[in-house]
């Protein structure tokens, strides 16, 4: 019976642990990505803790973003402005919510929410 309840214990302990671990999502944060489902001379992302440029065309147009963190794995993407002939589809100033699900030196996996759609994609890093 003893042995039962330590084991118990010890897995209560485990679990206790990884719910109280907070993901490390801003450490992997920065750096140049691409999405998955689009070839890298169509779209790519250069970020960092405060500004995301997303860049169409091999890097001749971009759309700039500033970040506001709201929790370790949450943020928001203000619209700031493009240099492209193409409008976007947000306005300056409309916010977008990313929950970042997973990230770690080579992948993030995330949510997005814009108005009423929701995107659920994934990012490589490619520096």
């Amino acid at each position: 019976m003893k042995k039962i309840i330590g084991v118990l214990l010890f897995i209560f302990v485990v679990a206790s642990m990884s719910f109280t671990t907070q993901k490390e999502c801003r450490k992997y944060f920065s750096g140049k990505w691409k999405y998955v489902k689009y070839d890298v001379d169509y779209i790519y992302v250069v970020r960092d803790d405060k500004k995301q440029f997303a860049y169409m065309e091999n890097g001749k147009y971009y759309y700039e973003f500033d970040i506001t963190w709201l929790t370790e794995c949450n943020y928001e993407l203000t619209y700031v402005g493009t240099n492209s002939p193409n409008a976007a589809a947000a306005e300056i100033g409309e916010k977008f919510t990313v929950e970042l699900i997973t990230v770690n030196d080579s992948i993030t996996e995330y949510k997005t929410v814009f108005r009423d759609l929701e995107d659920v994609g994934k990012m490589v890093r490619i520096e």
